[in-house]
């Protein structure tokens, strides 16, 4: 019972830090928050930071590499075959993740984020959703594939920080829904049913 003492102790130091540049972030870049003034915030000693990191910049890069390891795991657990189908479950999973890491993909997705971190999600979606859905609707044009997957990844991108933005003010299923409408149908899930196109 004592042996996790330790182990307890260094999740809630680790937990103090995450929730304390969190709070840093919004207000200002990575660059400008400084380890005396992220200790200060988090009541935290900064030999104890020292042992965990070796500065703000290590931080981040651990909290991203570790969310982004257990965000692809949960990819990991749909198929291709799955998602041909329909991605609604992995959409689901993908997005009660981030609702559970709302504060960091706030700043990861905000204007102090890291563009690596973005450019690793666009990656990870084009493998794991879109070549799959491509597939799925017997996609060939390498020309309309560019701009399917522009489409796709960054209105899929946009819809979470907005999400997050609005304190994930819609549920993860309902939120699924809403993506699988808007990437599947487009915007004429919002027309009028009497609605129709006119050329001049």
């Amino acid at each position: 019972m004592n042996e996790d003492r330790p182990d307890r102790r260094i999740r809630k130091t680790r937990a103090a830090l995450r929730r304390c540049l969190s709070a840093l972030l919004l207000k200002k870049p990575v660059k400008d928050i400084s380890v005396r003034e992220l200790t200060e915030l988090a009541d935290i000693n900064r030999g104890t930071f020292y042992l965990h990191y070796h500065d703000v910049f290590d931080l981040l890069k651990n909290l991203e590499e570790e969310m982004f390891l257990q965000f692809t795991a949960l990819l990991e657990r749909h198929d291709a075959q799955e998602v041909k189908g329909s991605p609604r479950k992995l959409l689901i999973d993908l997005l009660y993740f981030v609702q559970k890491n709302a504060d960091l993909f706030r700043i990861l997705l905000g204007v102090n984020g890291d563009p690596h971190f973005l450019d690793q999600l666009r990656a990870v979606f084009q493998e794991k959703i879109l070549v799959p859905w491509w597939a799925a609707i017997d996609g060939n044009s390498s020309y309309e594939y560019e701009y399917f997957y522009s489409y796709v990844i960054d209105g899929a991108i946009g819809m979470i920080r907005r999400w997050v933005e609005n304190d994930t003010d819609l549920s993860p299923e309902d939120m699924s829904a809403l993506a699988e409408r808007f990437i599947v149908f487009g915007s004429s899930t919002l027309l009028p049913p009497d609605w129709t196109l006119t050329r001049s």
